[in-house]
């Protein structure tokens, strides 16, 4: 046995070899029951870091095949997608996989950017133009104006509250995507 003195006083250990079992004992049981509860669905996984949350009623579209062509073919689907990125991001994104041999056509190319964009896109209500407000958000295009003509004459929104605020704002449509906007 190992002894310390603390404060003057000798403490005993018990053997680190028996505390370290104790930890792998329960690490082991932890994790079963984790993985116990998470399949019989009673826990959630928590959102990875990043990850673009998904409103309830907010289904996402399906990745057009263009997108398992030139992007699942070489790493997973849930590592492109982790975060929401703007259309200039994600055009570095493209940029990057070109660079590093991805192979397409150009119709392919844009398919892929316009899914993401809609998809995964961040869009800056402050500053975008309706065309883009409308395909991030997901908005009719009147809706879009509306907004681009609303901060026109009033200024920039100061944030969410400011835009759902705006009369007439399409509230539910822009809860919904809540996480692609910013300000």
């Amino acid at each position: 046995m190992n002894s310390v003195r603390v404060r003057g006083n000798p403490v005993r250990y018990v053997q680190v070899v028996t505390s370290f079992r104790c930890l792998v004992v329960a690490a082991v049981l932890s994790w079963a029951l984790v993985t116990a509860a998470a399949a019989s669905g009673q826990m959630q996984s928590p959102p990875v870091a990043g990850a673009p949350t998904q409103e309830p009623g907010a289904p996402r579209a399906e990745p057009p095949p263009a997108f398992a062509r030139l992007c699942v073919r070489c790493h997973a689907s849930t590592k492109i997608v982790e975060g929401r990125r703007s259309r200039s991001q994600w055009g570095e994104v493209l940029d990057q996989m070109v660079a590093r041999g991805a192979t397409g056509s150009d119709e392919d190319f844009n398919i892929v950017m316009e899914f993401l964009v809609s998809e995964y896109g961040r869009v800056s209500v402050n500053s975008a133009p309706a065309e883009e407000l409308a395909q991030v958000l997901h908005l009719d295009p009147k809706e879009a104006d509306a907004i681009v003509e609303y901060r026109k004459s009033r200024g920039p929104f100061a944030d969410f509250d400011a835009l759902i605020a705006m009369p007439g704002a399409p509230v539910e449509a822009l809860r919904k995507r809540r996480d692609a906007i910013v300000f």
